[in-house]
């Protein structure tokens, strides 16, 4: 982990990941200085693409099209990462979704429109976050949870999810939904990638497709009303066991979505304040809490699984069942070609 968790930083700001650009066209001048003969071969620009193509190829492509960096991104190079986004993200439009609110009463919200992950993160893909030093990198954690990052650590004690070991996850599973890692875990990921987690009206804006029918209500499941065993891992459907992203396709959205139903749940943006309860009953947090939505393997009812039900899980639980993906606004991102 290292031992600079003491030093004045400030929380993760917009600009971060310009800055991470402008940093990179510094020492690529710097060295083109020091050694004029290879400044034509590491020139600023050049170096720059293949920054800009190793992000993309890592999964990082949001980082290559923000709005911010478009000063340091080529329109050739941008148009490389829209690509790789159109393939692992689905576009949600702009309207208008009846949230359910903590309490339960119903909220009708605008929503902008934005991207969503077409699947889970996978086990693969943090894994190169973990890689990279994610752990250390104060820049995406926020700083009241600098004191707590020493805890995120696997079954051998090094940076990374619960249940891994010596850093890595286990074998045959690089497919599988990234779990055992807390809300402040997701979120450091989501940073780094130049995304974010989906807020609860989100979520129910793409998982039930309130455009499609009439009076704008959403639906329970991404195919409809009604529960279907075929199309989600949901209780002993699945076997008791977690599957793969690209499972149970059947129950995708219209758009191509994969289990917003389903295998794991899902930590979303929103803080957790309320849960519907009876009249004479009431619900208290003692710790910090954020909404978990979706269901998993092992949630019994399906009613526990749509795209309304609202419940939630402590900031830094690391359950067995949890995972997440990421969403990044339209408003964000640059303008495509």
């Amino acid at each position: 982990m290292g031992n600079h968790l003491n030093a004045s930083h400030t929380a993760p700001r917009l600009g971060w990941a310009a800055r991470m650009f402008r940093g990179w066209t510094s020492r690529t001048q710097t060295s083109a200085a020091v050694n004029p003969t290879r400044k034509a071969a590491f020139s600023t620009s050049a170096r720059l693409r293949g920054m800009a193509r190793q992000l993309a190829e890592n999964d990082r492509y949001a980082l290559v099209l923000l709005r911010e960096a478009m000063e340091d991104i080529t329109e050739d190079d941008a148009e490389f990462a829209w690509t790789a986004m159109g393939k692992q993200m689905a576009l949600i439009p702009a309207g208008t979704v009846p949230v359910v609110l903590g309490d339960g009463r119903i909220a009708p919200t605008e929503i902008p429109a934005y991207y969503l992950d077409r699947f889970a993160v996978t086990n693969r893909q943090f894994q190169r976050f973990v890689e990279a030093g994610g752990y250390d990198a104060l820049e995406i954690w926020p700083q009241e949870i600098w004191p707590s990052l020493m805890k995120f650590v696997d079954r051998s004690h090094r940076p990374g999810p619960r249940d891994w070991e010596n850093g890595r996850f286990a074998s045959g599973q690089a497919d599988y939904p990234i779990v055992g890692v807390s809300w402040y875990e997701a979120t450091a990921y989501t940073a780094w990638v130049g995304k974010r987690l989906p807020s609860s009206a989100e979520w129910q804006k793409a998982g039930g497709w309130p455009e499609h029918f009439s009076g704008g209500t959403c639906t329970r499941y991404p195919w409809g009303d009604v529960f279907d065993p075929k199309r989600a891992n949901v209780g002993p459907i699945g076997g008791g066991a977690i599957h793969p992203v690209q499972a149970f396709p059947e129950g995708a959205t219209p758009n191509g979505i994969y289990q917003m139903t389903g295998n794991v749940w899902e930590w979303l943006a929103d803080r957790l304040d309320a849960i519907p309860c009876h009249r004479e009953e009431s619900f208290h947090t003692h710790k910090p809490m954020r909404r978990i939505v979706g269901g998993s393997f092992d949630t019994y009812f399906p009613a526990e699984a749509t795209n309304q039900f609202v419940t939630g899980q402590t900031e830094l639980d690391r359950r067995e069942n949890i995972g997440f993906r990421c969403a990044v606004p339209v408003s964000r991102l640059r303008t495509r070609s």
